[in-house]
């Protein structure tokens, strides 16, 4: 048995607020069931708060996360930390070598993390998100050779420089069945490193996507 009194759950979830916003809706709107009980009907889609994205979210037919297997959605997570944003805002595959390389073993999960509190503030000041650090093409194919089986970001980490690029990230990591995990929040609570990550999905079938309820298994 697993001594649980050892170790405390850290949320890494966002709080998703109705109505939500233009872009990301979450509408609820108070009903009934038949018994006269409270339901809620909700408009939303399935990239609002913290959630998980599967190959069917870039392939017509790819898989849906109901055909994952439990294990997917948990296991030990490592941290990438970007102490300093470089100048051209690239996350390279050298970048990763240099903080994982013999560290990350397949099945391992990616977490990345923006610590450059100058960065983050320029960006707050500007609300400019091109200055937030990215990844390459280049860094995703180092990640789908080391075997990760999931790729988790918060606000502060964009998948790609633009457009064309974040849709190569998605290319490299789906095909290969990595996910990713976007819309973290509260990293910079888990001081492990590794840790253990939980983020399990709905188990719905033809989504490419689901909410999901992160959270790091941390020791007290």
């Amino acid at each position: 048995m697993l001594p649980l009194e050892a170790y405390s759950l850290v949320d890494l979830s966002m709080d998703v607020v109705p109505p939500g916003t233009e872009e990301r809706p979450f509408v609820t709107t108070h009903a009934f069931l038949h018994d006269g009980t409270t339901k809620y009907l909700i408009s939303t889609h399935t990239h609002v708060g913290t959630h998980l994205e599967g190959p069917l979210h870039f392939f017509e037919k790819g898989k849906d996360l109901a055909d994952f297997p439990l294990s997917a959605f948990w296991g030990r997570a490592w941290f990438f930390d970007l102490e300093k944003v470089p100048e051209n805002r690239s996350i390279t595959a050298a970048m990763l070598a240099l903080q994982l390389e013999g560290k990350v073993a397949p099945g391992d999960i990616l977490i990345a993390r923006n610590l450059d509190e100058a960065n983050l503030t320029l960006v707050r000041e500007t609300q400019n998100r091109a200055l937030l650090p990215c990844f390459t093409p280049e860094a995703a194919s180092w990640m789908r050779e080391k075997g990760i089986k999931m790729l988790g970001i918060d606000h502060s980490v964009r998948l790609g420089k633009d457009v064309e690029a974040t849709r190569t990230l998605h290319e490299i990591l789906l095909s290969a069945d990595i996910l990713l995990l976007e819309g973290l929040a509260n990293l910079k609570a888990v001081k492990d490193n590794p840790f253990f990550l939980i983020a399990f999905p709905y188990k719905a079938r033809g989504i490419d996507s689901s909410f999901t309820r992160a959270v790091a298994l941390v020791r007290r």
